[in-house]
């Protein structure tokens, strides 16, 4: 029996010396883990890593690979090399940004509200990595401090040099352009390299639109009342035009009865009533017949004859002067 206790008690010995063993191993081995973590640093594409000892910067830069440090007392800040986002938007959480904020609220030259959202491509200077550390800190200090603060702060006052109506129209061009370029001389010398500014909206209040519509209205009138006077131009210029033309016809008319005075006889001859189907002629006048009343041939014209008496010739020929005499005295 007590042989027994002792080999429980042997055992038991045993079991805690290799629970100690297990320990050791164990510790040793998260020691290894942390050591070999620490020792080895793997930087992926598109980032840099900013090599720092006790703090203070070193002057290295890990760039994209495999590289080695001292454990413990160096560590490395990461930097986006490649191209990133920030976003004003309305909705932040459906934005797919990589940095989001909010809209800029700002008001134009003559007064009226509006509200600017834009995208900014960014990336960092990898050669700039240890300036930025030293100045101005982290990645997300960066943003902070420089993305956001003077994008949010130039996006308020450039509108202000610029009225409603030219923001709402051509206009919105020239304010992109400018807060570009006033943007990106700003972000280089904070070693952000910026690829493109993207003004993606100016928001109008429902009182300016309103207004707008009124003056397009307004602005549509005139447009109306102008072309109405054009028209009433034209007719009265069309009215000159005519009674120029008829004055010319009337001139010109004068002249020809003063040359030809026998076109008042003929004119007085086709403005006979219509039932009228024969005359008395003088000697030497040439008759002047409507073939198209003519129906039947030459039977129902009767001419006189020339062997007729020469009393009733004598009759006729001064009946006919007569007539034709009496006839010209009254057109004349």
């Amino acid at each position: 029996m007590e042989k027994f206790v002792e080999n429980i008690m042997a055992g038991g010995i045993k079991m805690g010396k290799l629970v100690k063993k297990i320990i050791v191993g164990v510790i040793v081995f998260i020691f290894a883990l942390i050591l070999v973590l620490n020792t080895f640093v793997i930087v992926q594409a598109g980032n840099v890593k900013v090599l720092t000892q006790f703090g203070r910067t070193t002057g290295v830069v890990f760039t994209p690979g495999f590289h080695v440090k001292a454990p413990f007392i160096q560590s490395t800040v990461n930097y986006l090399t490649r191209q990133v986002t920030y976003e004003t938007s309305d909705e932040t959480e459906s934005s797919t940004a990589t940095f989001k904020d909010f809209v800029i609220d700002t008001t134009s030259s003559d007064g009226q509200q509006i509200t600017l959202k834009y995208t900014i491509r960014f990336s960092i200077d990898a050669k700039q990595a240890v300036w930025i550390l030293n100045n101005i800190g982290t990645m997300d200090d960066l943003v902070e401090k420089v993305v956001k603060a003077e994008s949010r702060s130039i996006s308020r006052n450039i509108p202000k040099k610029y009225t409603a109506a030219q923001l709402y129209s051509k206009g919105v061009f020239d304010i992109q352009e400018e807060l570009y370029n006033t943007l990106k001389e700003t972000f280089s010398k904070n070693g952000v390299i910026m690829d493109d500014f993207l003004l993606r909206k100016i928001g109008f209040t429902d009182q300016y639109f309103n207004i707008l519509e009124e003056k397009q209205i307004a602005q549509e009138r005139i447009v109306v009342e102008q072309n109405i006077l054009e028209q009433e131009k034209i007719k009265k210029e069309q009215v000159i035009v005519q009674a120029q033309a008829e004055a010319e016809q009337i001139t010109i008319r004068g002249e020809a009865l003063k040359k030809y005075p026998q076109i008042i006889q003929l004119e007085f001859i086709q403005k006979m009533a219509p039932n009228i189907n024969w005359g008395i002629l003088p000697e030497g006048v040439l008759p002047f017949l409507d073939l198209a009343k003519i129906s039947g041939g030459f039977g129902d014209i009767t001419t006189p004859q020339s062997n007729q008496s020469s009393g009733s010739d004598s009759t006729t020929e001064s009946t006919a002067t007569t007539i034709f005499e009496e006839t010209t005295t009254t057109v004349e």
